[in-house]
């Protein structure tokens, strides 16, 4: 089992226990004007998002500084916002542990694309647990609107992104509590840009990795272009679909875009090289 499961897993998957979408969100306000604003700390994932910004701007700008801020950043998001990828059926059953659920933009579009998605056809983000009833209270993103859902309208607006190419992952609003399921791509997504680019984690792989049946395999390539992480290639020798397991986050995308079902998904635990690999 992963880290998570570990720790708050209380002997299952960490995503499947309804304790981890439990999240105490409501309290009771400071008085308006009470105390010294500039004695103000920033909340932790305030701080965390801090730290990331900076250690980005200094894998280029101070090379010497980049490691300290790497590892800081590193256990920051650990413990504030950090997101784990899962499969498509993962994902429609995650949907059933927390309620309400609402659709809403991408708040990493909005920052590396400029693209607001302004309505419910073209959302791509998912809010899960209590915390949707104050959405209206949260960050510039949620401002223009969320569209609450059923469980089975969810499930088919999963399929509809995975069948696009999106991957999805769990998100964490001070862990272990989840609050949503991101629906991402390389080089949109600033998590998956963190773990590849910046060697932050605040994207860990899932319980699974993708394996290749050589047999039904043709060559036909689906699986390459749906791979957000480079993990699958062509060979040139074989003209066949090739899977770097250690490159591999389980997120499944080459299983459902394969005609001959020629990708299967096995357990990441039950492969002795895979054990350690998160």
């Amino acid at each position: 089992m992963c880290q998570y499961c570990m720790t708050h897993g209380h002997g299952q998957v960490w995503y499947k226990n309804a304790l981890n979408y439990a999240r105490q969100m409501y309290k009771l306000r400071k008085r308006e004007g009470a105390g010294d604003p500039r004695q103000k700390e920033l909340d932790p994932e305030s701080q965390a998002g801090l730290i990331l910004a900076q250690a980005v701007e200094a894998k280029t700008a101070d090379p010497q500084r980049y490691p300290e801020l790497k590892k800081m950043a590193n256990r920051l998001v650990m413990q504030t916002s950090v997101g784990q990828v899962v499969t498509l059926q993962e994902a429609m059953d995650i949907v059933d542990l927390a309620s309400p659920i609402a659709l809403m933009s991408c708040v990493c579009r909005k920052m590396t694309r400029g693209k607001v998605e302004d309505d419910e056809r073209s959302y791509t983000c998912m809010g899960l647990g209590i915390g949707m009833f104050k959405w209206d209270r949260w960050p510039e993103r949620y401002k223009g609107g969320v569209e609450f859902v059923t469980p089975d309208q969810a499930r088919d607006w999963l399929r509809k992104w995975n069948k696009k190419g999106m991957m999805h992952s769990i998100m964490t609003h001070g862990t272990p509590y989840i609050g949503g399921i991101c629906n991402c791509d390389y080089p949109d997504c600033l998590a998956i840009r963190y773990r590849l680019d910046y060697g932050i984690n605040q994207l860990i792989k899932g319980h699974w990795v993708a394996k290749v049946d050589y047999e039904k395999c043709n060559g036909c390539g689906v699986c390459v272009s749906r791979c957000q992480f480079g993990a699958v290639k062509k060979e040139v020798t074989t003209g066949k679909t090739n899977i770097d397991m250690m490159r591999c986050f389980g997120c499944g995308l080459c299983e459902t875009g394969c005609k001959r079902q020629a990708v299967t998904m096995v357990e990441r635990t039950t492969l002795p090289g895979m054990r350690g690999v998160w």
